[in-house]
């Protein structure tokens, strides 16, 4: 039953925004951004179930995941956010993250393990810029209904997603080396909910970016 639910419900789950997103089609960049996004997160879910099958270490793919998914979110900000100050940090987020991430497995953790550092800081960094649209959306001069507008369910998937998992990407490690099984199973279940969660929320984003086209 947790193999069907983490290992076929929860990926599967991004066909859904993913469909939509077709069969509404999308105009603005940032809906692009997403569901180009959702189109690498499910080939890697892909692959890492083929590679689980054989029992071969998926990790590394993990590593090359963490960079990626990163340099889509920036792209996804790069689009929504119009300070300049902020801008400029995203693009030079976009140089130095990666770095870091290569650094970390060449140096600090094996790439056979956990990238427990760059996920959690990656995350952090989302969900600052997650708050940082909400403020920005919240301006007295702001009079769009709020759930009429495909970003706030977007970025709110986002943020229920990064904001949520922080401690799971901060110390699996820790929790595999030390915990029982069973409480391994449960944040692993955990996880893949919120994963749904995000996905959810994208689809609600699509259906409300038809009135956009």
């Amino acid at each position: 039953m947790k193999y069907i639910y983490e290992g076929v419900v929860v990926p599967t789950s991004v066909i859904l925004p993913i469909s939509i997103g077709l069969i509404i089609g999308y105009k603005r960049n940032y809906l692009k951004v997403i569901f180009f996004y959702l189109v690498f997160a499910g080939i890697i879910d892909v692959v890492e179930e083929i590679i689980g099958a054989y029992h071969v270490n998926n990790l590394p793919l993990l590593h090359f995941y963490t960079i990626i998914e990163f340099l889509f979110m920036m792209g996804f900000f790069q689009t929504i956010i119009t300070e300049i100050l902020i801008r400029k940090l995203i693009r030079m987020l976009i140089f130095l993250f990666p770095l870091l991430a290569i650094l970390n497995f060449i140096f600090f953790q094996s790439i056979y393990k956990y990238n427990s550092y760059p996920r959690p800081i990656a995350a952090l960094i989302i969900i600052g810029l997650c708050i940082t649209y909400f403020f920005k959306r919240n301006e007295p001069d702001d009079q769009t209904s709020w759930t009429n507008d495909p970003l706030n369910w977007m970025v709110s998937g986002l943020l229920v997603y990064f904001g949520s998992s922080l401690f799971h990407f901060a110390f699996l490690n820790i929790v595999y080396e030390h915990a029982s099984l069973n409480l391994y199973f449960i944040l692993g279940a955990i996880h893949a909910t919120l994963v749904m969660i995000m996905y959810l929320l994208f689809a609600v984003g699509f259906l409300y970016a038809k009135n956009q086209r």
